[in-house]
């Protein structure tokens, strides 16, 4: 009977002193950002959701639900308006036809997507959905910026796109780790360094080779990659060389999950409830 009740008591003290313990993490993340991953949407909730991508409608849930930013497509007008859209061509997801960079914002305000659970939801500007979000300084933005246009003089439609960019985060009052800018074109990020040698400018390449190339030779922020471009020993190395890394593609549970292995110092998912909810972050 004694050792019976001297096993019960160590059974006992034994679950009670592991229940005291602290959790292991369930991922060890080492990066450039605080050994924290930001956790953002793909233009918002992302290509599954029942609203459009870049829309007001998807870009404010994303963000009362706990991500800490959004990515977002961003387009110039002739006029030299932001807008977020992410097709080359309005008729692409929209009642509307022309590219954006041929076209004043006049003549695109108004213009509806093409969506089946609403015939309301509007192509915005960023200065619109900035007016219409509570408190927007208050996240980080990723502009991916679409470099669309037919103009014969590409690097003034170039350097009209940069100071674009500039005026709009100097007028929201923007810190310069709140937006992050990509672009697979070298000559642009270029420019937007010459113009602003602190902004925090992302290369949008084919492989992590030309990317890690292209980063240290440009003096660039950043990696922003395909998550079935880039292992975890590149994000390391990435890191090593003092360079962020953004992975994307992101549509599943599992997708999040591998790329979270990988330590990038932020994702962009199509799943961004799930990525919350692994980090703790997500509320309705």
């Amino acid at each position: 009977m004694k050792l019976f009740t001297t096993i019960i008591l160590f059974c006992f003290v034994f679950a009670l002193f592991n229940s005291c313990k602290r959790d292991v993490p369930l991922f060890e993340i080492n990066n450039l950002n605080g050994n924290k991953i930001s956790c953002f949407g793909n233009a918002g909730m992302g290509v599954g959701f029942k609203f459009p991508i870049n829309s007001y409608e998807s870009v404010e849930p994303c963000l009362r639900i706990g991500a800490d930013g959004t990515e977002l497509d961003v387009q110039l007008t002739k006029d030299s308006v932001l807008v977020a859209y992410h097709n080359s061509d309005l008729n692409e997801s929209t009642m509307c036809n022309g590219t954006i960079n041929n076209m004043l914002w006049s003549d695109i305000w108004g213009c509806h997507y093409a969506n089946a659970f609403s015939s309301s939801i509007q192509i915005v500007s960023l200065t619109d959905l900035f007016s219409n979000l509570n408190n927007p300084t208050n996240y980080v933005y990723t502009f991916d910026c679409k470099l669309y246009t037919a103009a014969a003089d590409y690097t003034a439609y170039q350097n009209q796109f940069a100071n674009a960019i500039i005026n709009f985060k100097n007028a929201h009052q923007l810190r310069y780790d709140q937006v992050l800018i990509e672009s697979p074109d070298t000559t642009f990020l270029r420019i937007l360094k010459n113009k602003d040698e602190n902004l925090q400018s992302f290369i949008y390449p084919s492989s992590f080779e030309q990317a890690l190339d292209v980063t240290k030779t440009m003096g660039l922020w950043g990696i922003t990659i395909d998550n079935e471009k880039i292992t975890a020993n590149q994000v390391k190395l990435a890191h090593e060389n003092g360079i962020r890394v953004t992975i994307w593609n992101l549509h599943k549970d599992k997708e999040n999950t591998d790329a979270i292995y990988k330590s990038p110092d932020y994702i962009q998912s199509d799943d961004i409830i799930h990525l919350l909810k692994v980090f703790g972050k997500y509320h309705q």
